[in-house]
């Protein structure tokens, strides 16, 4: 009935309720700790209702700050989330070299997993290939965030007349 992709994303959400706090959350929520956990529990998939909501999980990515199960849903569709930067922040040299390290590690780590695949046989089976694509996809963030940057920066040279 669900996918496997889906159930898994459901036992990413689960760890991140448990690392923030079920309690905590559960009170955001306004139900009780063991209800929100049922809801986030992959191993109830099929037995009962999972009733976590998209309303729901906003407040958990919104309480949380951390947006991995965001961006497993962007992946599974094949979208991209990035991060829009901070209006008013100044970029420095700082800053454009933390852009450029984080987009060299991350093609690193898409480029190793492709050589890495191919080391055995010149071909990458299934799971080598998800490696890839997980890999690709976290440099494209990087690359794509790395652009939104520049276009910040260009905008606060626009001038619009009226």
């Amino acid at each position: 009935m669900y996918k496997s992709e889906f159930v898994e994303l459901l036992g990413g959400i689960q760890r991140d309720v448990k690392a923030h706090g079920v309690k905590v959350l559960a009170d955001r929520l306004g139900v009780r700790p063991q209800t929100l956990y049922a809801d986030v529990d992959p191993r109830s998939v099929g037995r009962r209702s999972n009733k976590l909501g998209v309303l729901d999980w906003m407040v958990l990515l919104d309480e949380t700050g951390n947006l991995t199960s965001l961006d497993e849903v962007n992946r599974r569709f094949g979208r991209i989330s990035l991060p829009i930067p901070e209006p008013g922040v100044e970029m420095n040299a700082l800053s454009w070299m933390q852009y450029c390290a984080t987009m060299a590690k991350e093609s690193a780590e898409a480029i190793k997993a492709l050589a890495e695949g191919l080391s055995n046989d010149d071909r990458l089976d299934k799971g080598e290939l998800a490696d890839c694509e997980k890999e690709t996809w976290e440099a494209l963030q990087a690359f794509g965030s790395f652009y939104l940057a520049i276009k910040t920066e260009q905008a606060k040279f626009d001038v619009i007349y009226a």
